[in-house]
């Protein structure tokens, strides 16, 4: 229990001692009723279920109880300021294991002799909730002093529990959920200065609509931790603090590139005169820079204190009209209210991450790069949830949990990071920008020139090779659009460490050709390992895995070149045996978008239709020839080659809807009209060309004349040699 007002932190309070330590909370009269439905309530016991089914000995954060302490030397009491549905239901759902399940929860629930809840001027809420707890049939009976809409959520969640667990659903028993939710579940409870305008702050929290997020506890958190540092010297600290600010704000600007969130001076220190590099070797290094930035404003504010108001005026930039008109050497300056391209305010692209689960990506870069972790296990020491549900536990585990030593450094280092990382992040990973339809991929660096900020294409046309720029579009999209969650992404995480650690190896950034060199070995080592080296279908496949060990071996070469795929499978495979290896149901989307980029690079496209290609995210493997037609007159001699590999196709989901079940003339006549304006597909383009070069005639010959001309392109791409058994 915390009494004194000064000591009060941002705490974690496991749901035990949240209910039963002695603290009081009162919902303020400003605050809305209780509201919480059915949705609402079985999401709640179902996430709390789903954590213990993932690891009962983790902890599990619920969220946030934003209050505003009002304790005094004799009671702690904590006004509620956003928080209160779920405090609401949590009492709740305490009340209804007091009254069915005491056996499981009495051992908590010692100290609950009544609800630590209250509510300010609403005597019939306080009169609903007393009365729950003392006599729980009491809601069976119709009460106009009883508030309704508590007795409706304390009848929702009475059918929620029984349901789940009185039928024996197989979940998980009442006993192991009571003593996870009293043990394991936590929330995080987050104080307000003491000054706060309370009727302004909640106005800002209910106009948001939601709680306080997990990355601003965690925010919160890393502050707490460096404000505790037994350091005697205060002034770094502060500069900690203040940085740790800055960075967290300008690096949750996700369609923001970062260099914006700097003001002009500390930008220049930072990220060159250009903009287009990250000077700053370590963090000791960053927080230098920045102290003396701020040492530096600090003393030009204090000179402009000093200055009369006659100084003031004639320092002002003014221009006669004399000047205007006949002085040929005076810059007139622009027009405020145009602003220039590249301004902070106006240019913007679309991130293919959301902040949180960029927080993840980050901290495994950092867990991976820094040697001090305190995990037990080494050889996991890169192993970080990509799970933004699990964004505070991987936190504790790393950088702020109790049995994390040596805490300042760490989070210095992950700052550093962080800040490093985005920078990475928007100068060499692809994003829309809003200048182009929406779909267009683009990889754009931020330049400071000297007619202003631009952007152009972060890696230069090679004379003699591909397109850099373009390539490396188009493999990152084949990537991203065949794991368009955001857990998924570690083809992105595997980029960021690349790009991470060889940064600091050139002063003039990332070389083009490597990169896509890079990237290019994971395709084919992703392709190698889980589509075509292993057979067994029945054994589950590790991406993660399939990934971070070529990534790893990557690291432990020191090199900057990728592995040779002959180690990575046997030289021979079946031409039979691949097509249906990756025929129906076995292949994966990241099978198509990865052919597709291998048809963009040596297919022989035509150059406009190449312009055409944009990889999509709604993509759908479909047959060509349908297996349910809506025509019976298809003249394929075996039905066995639908599922062949030759066979298959990728398509907007959209079009699915309309010609899944036409034949194969059919879905041509619609893509025909479709690829007018964008190809999706370059496969299904394939596919339309073989069938026009065979009179519209879909049958075993096309189908095979097309697998063979798909499979030439991975003989080359994968170093492979695929034998057809039928011409020996």
């Amino acid at each position: 229990m915390t009494v004194n007002n000064s000591s009060v932190k941002v705490s974690s309070l496991n749901i035990k001692d949240l209910l039963t330590d002695g603290d009081q909370y009162v919902i303020p009269m400003y605050q809305r009723n209780y509201a919480w439905g059915t949705v609402e309530i079985e999401t709640l016991i179902k996430d709390i279920i789903d954590a213990y089914n993932r690891n009962p000995s983790s902890t599990y954060y619920l969220g946030t109880l934003v209050v505003f302490d009002k304790s005094n030397t004799s009671q702690a009491l904590f006004e509620v300021i956003d928080g209160q549905q779920r405090l609401t239901t949590l009492t709740l759902l305490a009340v209804y294991l007091h009254h069915h399940h005491r056996q499981y929860c009495d051992s908590y629930l010692k100290s609950f002799n009544q609800p630590n809840l209250h509510f300010e001027s609403r005597p019939h809420s306080a009169y609903t909730l007393s009365l729950l707890y003392n006599d729980e049939s009491a809601h069976f009976v119709q009460d106009a002093s009883m508030n309704q809409s508590i007795i409706d959520g304390y009848d929702i969640l009475t059918k929620t529990m029984m349901h789940l667990f009185d039928r024996n659903n197989g979940v998980i028993t009442i006993n192991d959920f009571c003593t996870f939710l009293f043990d394991k579940v936590e929330i995080a409870r987050v104080p307000v200065p003491q000054e706060t305008d309370l009727n302004h702050y909640f106005e800002v929290m209910n106009n948001r609509g939601e709680q306080l997020e997990k990355h601003e506890i965690i925010k919160a958190r890393l502050l707490s931790v460096i404000s505790s540092d037994d350091s005697t010297d205060t002034e770094r600290t502060q500069h900690c603090k203040s940085l740790l600010n800055l960075i967290w704000n300008t690096c949750s600007r996700m369609d923001k590139y970062v260099q914006y969130g700097f003001t002009t001076d500390l930008r220049k220190k930072v990220f060159s005169l250009d903009w287009a590099h990250f000077e700053p070797k370590e963090f000791s290094e960053l927080l230098k820079i920045y102290t003396q930035d701020c040492n530096e404003q600090a003393a030009k504010n204090n000179k402009d204190k000093s200055k009369t108001h006659s100084e003031k005026v004639e320092a002002q930039d003014t221009i006669s009209l004399n000047d205007i008109l006949f002085n040929d050497t005076v810059d007139i300056p622009t027009d405020p209210a145009k602003k220039n391209k590249g301004d902070e305010d106006d240019e913007t692209y679309y991130s293919l991450i959301d902040f949180p689960n960029f927080l993840l990506q980050v901290l495994r870069v950092h867990a991976t790069q820094n040697p001090a972790s305190d995990l037990t296990d080494n050889s996991q020491i890169d192993i970080v949830s990509l799970d933004d549900k699990q964004l505070l536990i991987e936190f504790d585990n790393h950088l702020i949990g109790s049995k994390v030593t040596n805490k300042v450094t760490k989070i210095e280092h992950f700052l550093y990071t962080l800040l490093k990382s985005k920078f990475l992040f928007d100068q060499y990973i692809i994003k829309r920008n809003t200048e182009f339809k929406k779909g267009y991929w683009t990889l754009e660096q931020l330049i400071n020139e000297a007619s202003g900020p631009s952007y152009k294409k972060n890696m230069p046309k090679d004379s003699t090779g591909p397109d850099l720029n373009a390539s490396l579009v188009t493999l990152q999209s084949a990537f991203h659009v065949s794991s368009p969650t955001l857990n998924s992404k570690y083809w992105l995480n595997a980029c960021l460490q690349y790009l991470y650690l060889i940064f600091d190896k050139r002063e003039q950034g990332i070389d083009g050709k490597q990169f896509l060199s890079y990237l290019d070995g994971l395709a084919k080592a992703y392709m190698l390992r889980r589509y075509i080296a292993q057979s067994d279908r029945t054994k589950p496949n590790n991406i993660v895995s399939d990934y971070f060990q070529e990534f790893r071996r990557h690291i432990n070469d020191n090199s900057e070149t990728t592995l040779s795929s002959p180690s990575l499978l046997p030289q021979i495979i079946e031409f039979e045996k691949l097509s249906q290896q990756l025929g129906y149901p076995h292949v994966n989307i990241f099978v198509f978008n990865y052919l597709d980029y291998l048809i963009w690079l040596k297919g022989n496209i035509k150059s406009d239709d190449k312009k055409k290609f944009r990889p999509s995210t709604q993509g759908s493997i479909e047959h060509f020839i349908p297996q349910t037609p809506i025509h019976k007159d298809e003249k394929v001699d075996d039905r066995r080659y639908i599922h062949r590999f030759g066979n298959l196709c990728l398509i907007n989901r959209g079009l699915n809807s309309r010609v899944s079940n036409h034949k194969p003339l059919a879905k041509k006549e619609h893509y025909d009209e479709s690829f007018k304006n964008h190809i999706d597909s370059l496969k299904l383009y394939k596919m339309i060309e073989t069938l026009e070069q065979h009179n519209d005639e879909w049958n075993i010959d096309a189908i095979t004349e097309h697998e063979t001309e798909m499979f030439s392109l991975l003989e080359d791409a994968l170093d492979i040699k695929i034998r057809d058994n039928n011409n020996e």
